[in-house]
């Protein structure tokens, strides 16, 4: 299968936080009525370019096949998904039996050996072959528009140990309005390099200055009560509505990640334990609406004993929730 073009072209639409497709259970009846969201599009849009790109084929069917079942909200983001599926499966099977044999044995003879470790060994073999290979990268952060070609460079640059990458990602998080969830790898990365110190750049209206070192390196470091509000959604919702719980953990990280540093940050990791079911409520509301178009809030309500006490916070959490719907998703 080398040396074949892929006659196709995968679009992004926002920069996405990864999230996990395993144990996912959706029926067929179900999955006619998810509407993906469009950082949840972008996700699956960069795992399409990675497995594309490293010629596992295999998988990139099996992910194409699920998201052909669901709708992207956009008839040619779906259509490209179908005509991508279509073109991949009328390839020869012993190309992409081969393929996966070799992917296979591959994987048994590194079976001690991390994902990271493998591919961090990869990228610093290319910049050891290439002098300009960072630089490239570098570069793509500026010229390439395409904000799911960001976020590849940006990862890359992450496995690689040139001492210029960090200096180069501080200025250019400083000086350049970048999508949330952009800012937010960025500082990832440079709190995975080692970097320390303090860096101020615009975030949602503000200038924020967030301490590098204290950046979550995963969404179990944010604070517990955080933590709490998700948890609290997913035991509501996993037995009833399963679906709608995978996509409250997306969500909420990308929510999470997106307001990071700004002071309703700072106000929403303050909560007080009393709070966590206001916004439960708020959030599990916000994403029925988002989702399915529509939502009970009498049922809601009831269901996570919202009393008159608890009702000023529910709204005021309703309300946070929607600005940032309409700060992320403008036109939405």
């Amino acid at each position: 299968m080398s040396g074949k073009t892929i006659p196709f072209r995968i679009r992004s639409h926002t920069a996405g936080f990864p999230a996990r497709r395993e144990g996912i259970s959706i029926s067929e009846q179900n999955r006619e009525n998810v509407i993906l969201f469009p950082k949840t599009i972008d996700y699956y849009q960069i795992e399409l370019t990675r497995l594309l790109e490293t010629e596992r084929y295999g998988e990139a069917i099996g992910l194409l096949r699920f998201l052909s079942s669901v709708d992207s909200g956009d008839e040619r983001t779906n259509e490209e998904w179908r005509a991508l599926l279509e073109w991949l499966q009328t390839l020869e099977p012993a190309e992409t039996g081969e393929a996966g044999r070799a992917a296979s044995i591959a994987e048994e003879e590194e079976e001690d050996i991390s994902e990271d470790v493998l591919r961090k060994r990869h990228f610093a073999e290319r910049s050891r072959t290439d002098a300009e290979y960072a630089g490239k990268l570098l570069d793509m952060l500026d010229r390439e528009p395409s904000l799911a070609k960001q976020a590849l460079a940006l990862e890359q640059l992450s496995m690689l140990e040139d001492e210029g990458v960090a200096r180069a990602l501080r200025a250019w998080l400083a000086k350049t309005p970048l999508p949330s969830m952009i800012q937010f790898k960025v500082l990832q990365i440079l709190k995975q390099r080692g970097e320390e110190g303090s860096v101020s750049f615009p975030r949602m209206g503000e200038e924020v200055t967030v301490d590098i070192q204290d950046t979550p390196a995963s969404f179990d470091e944010f604070p517990d009560v955080l933590g709490e509000v998700l948890d609290r959604i997913v035991r509501a919702s996993e037995i009833k509505q399963p679906t709608l719980a995978y996509f409250a953990r997306q969500t909420w990280h990308e929510f999470l990640a997106a307001v990071y540093g700004t002071s309703f940050y700072r106000q929403l990791a303050a909560m007080e334990p009393e709070h966590v079911d206001a916004w439960a409520a708020a959030f599990q509301l916000f994403l029925e609406r988002a989702t399915f178009g529509t939502a009970s809030e009498d049922e809601a309500l009831e269901q996570y004993g919202i009393t008159e006490e608890l009702r000023f916070v529910w709204q005021r959490a309703s309300e946070r929730l929607e600005e940032f719907m309409k700060k992320e998703f403008p036109g939405r």
